[in-house]
């Protein structure tokens, strides 16, 4: 009896509410699917009313940046310009407006049935527009490697170079322009200083675990040793010596540039939603200025010269096409927590704190001296795309860079204006 009126009971409440039910996750998936796309479908629709509502744009109030903390750090942002086959698509306009030292993102939406346009002004040390050149940022970027010369007028420091950006915004190919002409540059650079030394280069990258989130599971790897795995050390002075890793002397130019072409050409990469070949390692390149001696090794180091392609990050959309790749979908979190870890670890160097978070990841602890040392310097360029699809992953590159340098009020202005569309 208890069991048919158990029974009874269930069908009644199946008949209550009949269309409710537990979505599957494949189900979950593609409603979130659905909602990013829907997005594109107002962009499409309403094309016009946001370009209008960026034309009217008036600058927005220029926040006062706090003195600089430490001028040890340069934080520079650099728009990638629309691609042929984006320009023809009806849901693209330009959504990113710059200046000398500011970059405005303009993000439409529809909210509650009623459009907006949100503006985010970040202010920089410098930007670079969609029509600026590769040679524009080394420019930028020969003022501190410059430095790492030895000279009679100056003690020699370190430098690094840092580009960040999410998949498919030009960051490889940034750093692939810069360091072309850095190595074009270099040995001028040496002829003028006068100083009898040597340069040498090796090339590793670190492929994030997929084995689980354990920091130790991050390899680096020698791009000049078929990926033979190498090991690093600290030293009595804290410094990290690489063991393993090849480093190749370099007479001129020609030679300096081969072994950099050569370390990109085969770094780990793979298919993205929005990049053929998205970079999925952090790739890092070692020139070492060492005093001349007849053994490349046995040479003192003057000073270290280094250059990191930072892996292309991934934002929570971009996840859903990884279609329950496991192992890619932990690659993303173990190369987002390296990139978390490194933006604290640099924040902390530039407030000059006590305590630096290094050993959070490989990365960090690798790159140690770049935040540690107080004698040295460091560039970091985040790229960004114009595309309006793209708008809230951009702003989230510029607070990435800015919070390294600057708290949130003071580098960042946000308006948002509602729009009429009769």
């Amino acid at each position: 009896m208890n069991r048919q009126r158990r029974n009874s009971c269930q069908g009644n409440c199946r008949n209550v509410n009949p269309t409710f039910k537990v979505k599957k996750n494949s189900e979950r998936l593609s409603a979130t699917s659905t909602n990013a796309f829907s997005k594109v479908a107002i962009r499409s629709n309403h094309r016009d009313v946001f370009i209008r509502a960026i034309s009217r744009f008036l600058p927005l109030i220029r926040v006062t940046k706090c003195a600089d903390i430490s001028d040890r750090f340069t934080i520079c942002a650099r728009v990638r310009p629309f691609l042929e086959e984006e320009t023809r698509r009806n849901d693209v306009y330009e959504c990113v407006t710059t200046t000398d030292d500011s970059v405005t993102v303009h993000a439409g939406n529809l909210r509650l049935n009623k459009f907006e346009i949100k503006h985010t002004t970040v202010h920089l040390d410098k930007v670079f527009g969609k029509y600026s050149t590769n040679q524009d940022v080394y420019n930028v970027v020969r003022k501190v490697v410059a430095q790492s010369i030895p000279s009679n007028d100056m003690i020699p420091f370190d430098s690094t170079i840092f580009l960040y950006g999410k998949t498919g915004t030009g960051k490889s190919h940034t750093i692939n322009g810069i360091t072309e002409r850095f190595a074009q540059d270099l040995f001028y650079l040496i002829e003028n200083s006068q100083y009898d030394v040597r340069i040498g280069i090796s090339a590793v990258e670190i492929v994030a675990g997929t084995k689980g989130f354990i920091v130790s599971k991050d390899d680096i790897c020698d791009l000049y040793n078929k990926g033979a795995l190498v090991n690093f050390r600290d030293d009595i002075h804290g410094a990290v010596h690489l063991r393993g890793a090849k480093e190749y002397a370099c007479d001129d130019s020609t030679q300096l540039d081969m072994y950099i072409k050569r370390a990109m050409a085969i770094r780990r990469t793979q298919a993205t939603n929005r990049n053929a070949e998205s970079s999925r390692s952090h790739l890092i390149y070692y020139i070492r200025v060492r005093r001349a001696n007849n053994i490349l090794q046995d040479g003192d180091i003057i000073s270290t010269i280094t250059f990191v392609d930072l892996a292309g990050n991934e934002g929570q959309q971009d996840s859903l096409y990884h279609k329950g790749n496991s192992d890619q979908i932990k690659d993303c979190a173990s190369i987002n927590r390296s990139l978390s870890t490194l933006q604290d670890c640099i924040r902390a160097a530039a407030s000059e704190s006590k305590v630096i978070p290094f050993r959070g990841s490989v990365l960090t602890r690798v790159l140690k001296k770049s935040f540690c040392s107080k004698e040295s310097k460091t560039i970091f360029i985040g790229t960004i795309s114009g595309l309006p699809m793209d708008a809230e992953q951009s702003v989230m590159t510029l607070r990435y860079i800015g919070l390294i340098k600057w708290a949130v009020e003071d580098f960042i202005v946000e308006d948002t204006v509602k729009l009429d569309v009769t």
